[in-house]
């Protein structure tokens, strides 16, 4: 006779195993799917060095930032909007099982990266399932797989983020195109609104949205309830966090356009590298306060800023343009970027071949994000992969195109006509990964035609030809990393945080010329990158003003020696004296000074 325990374990594992048994016969029924989710995990083992770093090879500056940024919300720190409140709500969960772990700084990371990579293969597969009446979504599949955007674009935490979300709302929007189902709207507008909370990039999405959706239902009686729908979610996220914050705090501010203004400052490096006595990104935004105008006068409105000086910021513009081809192929991968863009422009032309124009506008709005670069006049490689999953989606229909098109003449002279131009340049620009990659597709597309010709291939023409573009792609990517296996604690930088967590109080201010090992040690970071930090032409003034400021240590890496050669000339001239060496590694590289009383 059965107990109540053991009738309730009965009842229990059906529960449990009923639900993902059906989730399993589905896989395995939708192929498609199960492919994609092999690719996946395959390419997860893969890659899966980068989800293990060690902490240097964590970005010590945004991605500790917002590490730290998830502790301090737990103990009760909110940010303002403008400083991603969604990241910090990420990380407060990926840092609270690791809360009381010496090194809890870098296995917060390590799942953070998991999470965040996880959640950029689903959304660009979530576009591509919407859009798969013009494109296999195995496509998308293959590009995923040989792409290194998803693990590159990680180290600015809310970079993916965004991208996450904006491709979630994207996906949700062309769902919207398909069926007019409202829900999906609804869906849509939460998905943009929490990419907003990721980056202020976002906001602009919620006006691309709702412009999105006059576009789409205009013409109809009722336009204003959709509009409606693609606007209320959106709003309330963004109007209610700030309205709690506010609340908490008082200031009811957004952030917004302080923000952009400090970029806007820090985007003058286009044009000035500085003189070298501090740190560069600091010079360059002394000089644009001289040259425009420091943010108090300007009323952190960066408009009026380029009124001020509007022939220095066209140099400024002018010269981040110049730069912008070189960089989007670094940010997409210089070996596989031009064949990438060339099926992206194929599926543009075919989208307008076919007279889809507003499917067409809903891509160029979904992309309007990455024109504030212009106006800040700096593009971060992040920046660039903002849009990836459009890109590839573009990709994915111009290659689909271009395989059904291959024997058209025209279709032969254009791809003959661009390979042989962007191998051209390569050449003439000195880039040979750009011409390696044009040729190798060229290779692929001559051995498909001589296929198709002389093996009749054509029952199995597209699974031939998949599966040679996959191989290219394989090649152009390289070699991957695979697993690692970590071993913490021995490295100087992670041997110094624990010299720090051993010697100091938590809460100890550091400086220190980056937060990262400051951050991982539970210390206060006090930075001397910073405009906050007065000049001093004497080395005692100096060292006199940080004990004013209640600093005990400082703890020196390359952020601070090479980076920040003038507080690093103060500061080494001290050693032996006002300053005693307690922790040294690398021959020096590492070190961690205190302050003699």
């Amino acid at each position: 006779m059965n107990t109540d325990r053991e009738k309730g374990a009965d009842g229990l594992f059906p529960r449990i195993l009923g639900p993902l048994e059906v989730a399993l016969n589905r896989l395995a029924a939708n192929r498609t799917l199960t492919i994609s989710v092999a690719a996946f995990l395959i390419n997860f083992y893969l890659v899966s060095a980068a989800f293990f770093p060690n902490l240097s090879e964590i970005n010590a500056w945004d991605e500790a930032t917002y590490v730290n940024g998830g502790r301090l919300l737990l103990d009760g720190q909110w940010p303002r909007l403008s400083n991603s409140p969604l990241g910090n709500v990420f990380y407060a969960l990926a840092s609270f099982p690791y809360a009381d772990t010496a090194l809890w700084l870098v296995h917060s990371v390590s799942l953070g990266r998991v999470v965040l990579f996880a959640l950029l293969w689903i959304s660009a597969m979530a576009v591509a399932w919407q859009l798969s009446d013009l494109a296999s979504p195995l496509i998308m599949t293959g590009l995923l797989f040989v792409t290194k955007i998803p693990v590159s674009i990680l180290n600015f935490p809310s970079d993916p983020l965004f991208v996450a979300f904006a491709a979630l709302g994207f996906s949700q929007l062309l769902a919207f195109y398909r069926t007019r189902s409202v829900n999906r709207l609804w869906l849509a507008s939460v998905f943009v609104g929490l990419s907003a909370m990721a980056r202020n990039d976002g906001l602009i999405l919620g006006v691309a949205l709702i412009a999105a959706t006059l576009l789409l239902t205009l013409r109809e009686r009722n336009f204003w309830k959709p509009l409606l729908v693609s606007a209320a979610p959106f709003v309330i996220l963004i109007g209610g966090y700030v309205l709690f914050y506010g609340l908490r705090t008082g200031d009811f501010a957004m952030g917004t356009i302080e923000r952009t203004y400090d970029n806007f400052e820090a985007g003058h490096q286009t044009i000035y590298g500085g003189a070298g006595e501090i740190n560069p990104v600091l010079e360059a935004k002394l000089e644009a306060r001289r040259v425009f105008g420091t943010a108090e006068e300007n009323r952190y409105s960066v408009f009026r800023a380029i009124l001020r000086n509007p022939s220095v910021y066209l140099q400024r513009l002018v010269t981040e343009t110049s730069k912008l081809p070189g960089q989007l192929l670094n940010a997409y991968g210089i070996r596989i970027a031009a064949p990438v863009f060339l099926f992206a422009v194929r599926g543009l032309y075919d989208l307008l071949r076919q007279k889809r124009y507003r499917l067409t506008v809903l891509f160029l709005l979904w992309a309007t994000p990455i024109l504030s670069g212009f106006i800040i006049t700096i593009f971060r490689d992040g920046h660039l992969q903002f849009p990836f999953y459009l890109v590839y989606s573009l990709a994915a229909i111009g290659l689909t195109a271009a395989m059904g098109n291959l024997g058209n003449r025209r279709e032969q002279i254009f791809w003959i006509v661009a390979l042989v131009g962007f191998m051209a340049y390569g050449v003439i620009d000195r880039k040979p990964a750009v011409t390696y990659g044009v040729f190798l597709l060229l290779a692929v597309f001559v051995i498909i035609r001589i296929g198709w010709r002389t093996m009749n291939l054509r029952p199995n023409a597209w699974v031939a030809a998949m599966l040679l573009f996959f191989a290219g792609g394989i090649i152009l990517h390289g070699d991957y990393a695979g697993p690692k296996v970590r071993v913490l604690g021995q490295a100087a930088d992670e041997r110094g945080v624990l010299f720090m967590i051993e010697e100091f109080p938590e809460g100890t201010r550091v400086a220190a010329g980056s937060p990262g090992p400051i951050i991982a040690a539970n210390m206060t970071y006090m930075g001397l990158a910073s405009l906050d930090v007065p000049r001093f032409d004497d080395s005692k003034e100096f060292l006199s003003w940080m004990r004013g400021q209640d600093i005990k240590a400082i703890y020196v890496d390359h952020s601070l020696s090479s980076d920040n050669p003038f507080f690093w000339e103060l500061i080494s001239s001290e050693i032996g004296q006002e300053l005693e060496r307690g922790f040294v590694a690398d021959e020096g590289d590492i070190q961690v000074l205190f302050l003699t009383e």
